[in-house]
């Protein structure tokens, strides 16, 4: 079915021998159904691919859109336009390859061309500039409260902002945290929320989770702030400094002291970590420079306080996550965090690049051994590896419960005192929310943040047995 807007044909007659040029716009309009190869070969001016977040296999919206593009382009030309729009659905049920074409259409990444990777701009519109009733009469949409009743586009008065009405919705399903991570995705502020995955089988308390996003939108000004470490002066081994940068690869909500910052600490001449009774860190490494196609892991590092009587306690400081092109300026980068910060590192020994870097460039001071509390029963202090198997199971299960017991602590709203939580990286608080203890892989920042906690964990005593062989329950006297 389609709807042509052709002028109808006219018969030649004795009457009528001439053909004359009509005003018809010679276009239709039709659909097809959704399949890889609906469109291919055909020169499009329009295409609309609706609900694209919502394929399900066996159809790819990536396939489908790498077939059907060729119809809008002929050679170097650009011939037609395509809007690829969608709410989006669960990862495994489409969302995870749209979510592929939104990364390869980032308008600050092109190729020789002066094209993005999949040809398409990448557009994020939150949920309260596009919700229905809340326009005024000039299509203009009314996010804030209006200080008094405004006339909408539909002739009702609108008399509060969508941003307000949202957030009443979701306000009212705090308890039911699946249902309310539905009509977050389904009605998302944020890029992050529009991507947010089902939590069906989720291991933490969302609803707390939730609670501190919720918060942390309302701060005002930001505890947290973005930049990057550099060297001093550019020369290495000297002093890290911060430099502020929206741009930045670090995102950090505390910085220690000037007095304890950049400290020097050695023990057998070695560089040791001077902070360690501070904090700690982690990091989610990897050993590859950058893919061709710009899609591997992340690298990811968090700092931690410990608890301490002088400064913030058990809060996570620093935030990371990044891919530069090339692994050393990853392995540089933790570098320099944790030497203006003073802090030693808990990594994964599988992935063992940054291990000899630190030891290259002579850091390997500030890489924590396994800690005690995670040895196996009988596994002895003797081993020279720096940190701790991933593939472990018992590490896979004390690495999830620990993250576990700090949402319960220290995220949302402390059921016994009713303060606040001070976690602040929303990126990571996204990451919990999604995290799957069976398929781990994805998720760079919960890992390095689980590694943060687990390194500052402190090894609980074993009591041991009381002898009563070798003791004496009565004075002894040596008689001559």
């Amino acid at each position: 079915m389609e709807l042509a807007f052709r002028e109808p044909s006219k018969r030649i007659t004795k009457k009528n021998k001439t053909a004359t040029k009509g005003e018809a716009l010679n276009t239709v309009i039709n659909w097809k159904n959704t399949t890889n190869n609906a469109y291919d070969g055909e020169k499009l001016h329009i295409l609309y691919l609706d609900e694209a977040g919502k394929w399900e296999k066996p159809t790819d919206i990536r396939d489908a859109w790498r077939i059907q593009r060729t119809c809008l382009i002929v050679g170097r030309k650009i011939v037609g336009k395509a809007m690829v729009g969608s709410t989006v659905n669960p990862m495994d049920k489409g969302g995870k390859e749209y979510k592929d074409l939104w990364k390869d259409s980032n308008p600050t990444e092109r190729n020789a061309n002066g094209r993005t990777r999949s040809g398409l701009y990448r557009l994020f519109i939150p949920a309260y500039e596009s919700l229905e009733g809340f326009f005024d009469k000039y299509g203009n949409p009314v996010v804030k409260n209006p200080p008094e009743p405004i006339d909408g586009l539909d002739g009702e008065d609108v008399t509060m902002g969508a941003r307000a009405y949202l957030k009443n919705e979701r306000e009212a399903l705090k308890h039911d945290a699946s249902e309310l991570n539905e009509v977050t995705r389904q009605f998302p502020f944020t890029e992050d929320e529009a991507f947010r995955d089902s939590i069906d089988g989720s291991i933490f308390n969302i609803g707390k989770i939730y609670e501190q996003v919720q918060h942390n939108e309302e701060l005002f000004p930001n505890p947290v702030v973005t930049g990057n470490f550099i060297w001093k002066n550019g020369e290495k081994d000297t002093e890290v400094v911060f430099s502020p940068d929206p741009n930045g690869r670090f995102r950090v909500a505390w910085m220690p002291p000037k007095e304890i910052r950049n400290l020097k600490k050695f023990d057998r001449n070695k560089r040791i970590a001077p902070n360690a009774e501070l904090g700690v860190g982690g990091v989610d490494s990897y050993d590859l420079d950058a893919t061709v196609d710009g899609r591997g892991s992340k690298g990811a590092l968090h700092l931690y306080n410990k608890f301490h009587m002088e400064h913030p306690s058990n809060m996570f400081v620093l935030e990371y996550a990044s891919r530069p092109p090339l692994a050393k300026i990853f392995y540089e980068d933790c570098l320099m965090a944790a030497v203006f910060y003073g802090y030693p590192l808990l990594i994964e020994n599988n992935k063992y690049g940054i291990a000899r870097y630190f030891e290259s460039r002579g850091y390997d001071g500030y890489l924590m051994d396994r800690p005690r509390h995670l040895l196996a029963a009988n596994s002895t202090m003797k081993s020279k590896t720096k940190g701790i198997p991933s593939n472990s199971q018992d590490i896979i299960q004390a690495h999830a419960h620990a993250i576990e017991a700090y949402i319960h602590d220290h995220v949302g709203i402390h059921y016994d005192t009713g303060e606040m939580g001070n976690m602040y990286f929303d990126r990571t608080l996204e990451d919990w929310i999604g995290f799957k203890v069976d398929n781990r892989t994805k998720f760079d920042l919960s890992i390095s943040s689980g590694l943060c906690l687990l390194a500052a964990q402190k090894a609980k005593k074993k009591k041991e047995p009381l002898n009563f062989v070798d003791k004496r329950f009565f004075r002894r006297y040596k008689i001559n």
